[in-house]
């Protein structure tokens, strides 16, 4: 599995840059847009929360995209960030897969 060393664009990093800084929209204004509190899209913007599916949802609507594009830019954050954590790489190579479970006797009844 190859590991990249940059970190994907986040929702939060797609809506600073293409959306909000390029139109002049505020935090605030995209919170009234999609009709939401303005600290979620505070979090979302700075990065500080992961991006919901009836978020991604309503930011499809207000901006014309769709809701697959605002679900993979988290996907690939989220992938990201598990591919480059050593220690929860780590714990996952631990994993056993379930033929090899199911072929030792003493794991299960």
């Amino acid at each position: 599995m190859d590991v990249t060393t940059r970190k994907p664009a986040t929702v939060g990093d797609i809506l600073q840059y293409e959306y909000l800084e390029p139109t002049g929209l505020r935090i605030n204004d995209l919170a009234v847009m999609l009709n939401v509190h303005r600290n979620t899209i505070s979090a979302l913007v700075n990065n500080n929360r992961k991006l919901t599916i009836d978020i991604a949802f309503r930011l499809a609507k207000a901006f014309e995209t769709s809701v697959e594009f605002w679900l993979n830019l988290q996907k690939n954050v989220d992938i990201w960030e598990v591919q480059n954590n050593p220690r929860l790489m780590a714990d996952i190579s631990h994993v056993v897969t379930l033929k090899n479970f199911l072929e030792q006797p003493e794991s299960h009844p």
